[in-house]
């Protein structure tokens, strides 16, 4: 126990010198020990926690977290399946919660509606069951659903949730590759980057969903091959892709994607950890936090790093999470402040909550 001390008091010592900042304080617990769930934030600045699974079945309960009070509140919603790994997208008239997995084999097709103001949810079914999904606001109000896994294989499926109908419509044509665990962002154009995710000889080229047409198009090809990473949009429309599962591992690279050229370019500063399911939140300032993951090697991490889009390097904070996790949620909370809640250590999964505090940009290169 001493030497696990002592090792624990030179890596925060040798983190400290590196001029990391950055510390976490507990936020509480949620009513239920969860890990593959999704957090919303609400135009009221509540977050929405959804379903997810303790370590090995699925929820099918919700709660919502309030900053102001520091707190999370149960959320009742009525006849919701139970499911995990489902993806959810904050909409005009709530939170669109799609599919999710319920059992060995079986993906979902139901969705929810969930509507303020103690209303019911609204239902819809999709075409095709699917988790480890991606579920993306476009700029018309509907929402892009891609990929998956639908219970035997990854998928190329592509359906819209049309918000002013209540139902879904399929897509043009499928994505050119089948996708699970990839990322899907929104460019400020209202096209959307499907990347990662993908196996065989398509594996390291991503692609991009065209709305007017309603399918998408070949892009170039990442300089990694990744899944399970993460995806951010900067403040100047950029996109950071960070970390993720490649061909020989967990992975510390990291590279750009510029709309403009559709060029993805590797940093050549890449991340301090190597890192899988973390989770990244993008902070008012336009840094970006990534979050915890599975560092490879049989452990969890409890570190947190930041990104720093103008020198385009990373620095590790210098303190640690309260408990390793992955498979958590990272929200921002404004400011500064980010809610990291649930996940699964080494041995289970969490009901824990804490929030990271990110220090004022350096004065120092990373």
């Amino acid at each position: 126990m001493m030497r696990r001390t002592s090792l624990r008091l030179l890596l925060g010592a040798a983190l400290s010198a590196c001029g990391g900042e950055g510390d976490f304080s507990p936020a509480g617990s949620m009513s239920a020990p969860r890990h593959g769930h999704t957090a919303t934030r609400l135009a009221s600045g509540k977050i929405l926690i959804a379903a997810g699974l303790t370590k090995t079945s699925p929820l099918d309960s919700f709660e919502t977290y309030d900053p102001a009070r520091g707190a999370f509140a149960p959320r009742p919603v009525p006849n919701a399946p139970a499911r995990g790994w489902h993806a959810a997208v904050l909409l005009e008239g709530g939170v669109l919660i799609t599919g999710g997995w319920a059992r060995v084999g079986e993906a979902l097709r139901d969705s929810l509606l969930i509507r303020g103001g103690g209303a019911p949810p609204a239902r819809a079914v999709m075409g095709r069951g699917r988790y480890d999904h991606t579920a993306t606001r476009l700029l018309s109000g509907d929402a892009l659903i891609a990929g998956g896994n639908d219970g035997r294989r990854a998928v190329r499926h592509l359906e819209i949730y049309e918000a002013a109908r209540g139902r879904f419509a399929p897509a043009g044509r499928p994505m050119l590759a089948a996708r699970q665990q990839h990322t899907a962002t929104r460019l400020e154009d209202g096209r959307v980057l499907l990347a990662g995710g993908a196996e065989g000889r398509v594996a390291r080229y991503a692609e991009i969903y065209l709305p007017a047409r309603r399918r998408t198009r070949l892009a170039r090809s990442l300089a990694a091959q990744r899944s399970r990473h993460t995806a951010t949009r900067l403040k100047d429309g950029k996109v950071l892709l960070a970390g993720g599962l490649g061909r020989e591992g967990t992975l510390a690279s990291a590279e750009i994607f510029d709309p403009e050229t559709e060029k993805f370019i590797p940093l050549e500063s890449g991340l301090r950890v190597r890192r899988q399911q973390h989770a990244a939140a993008l902070l008012a300032d336009g840094r970006v936090a990534l979050i915890g993951g599975w560092g490879g090697e049989g452990r969890t991490l409890d570190s947190a790093e930041v990104f720093e889009p103008e020198r385009r390097c990373f620095w590790l904070a210098a303190g640690a999470m309260k408990s390793p996790r992955r498979l958590h949620t990272a929200t921002p909370l404004g400011g500064r402040r980010v809610l990291i809640a649930g996940g699964a250590s080494d041995d289970e999964a969490l009901a824990s909550a804490e929030i990271l505090r990110i220090a004022q940009r350096r004065k120092s290169g990373c």
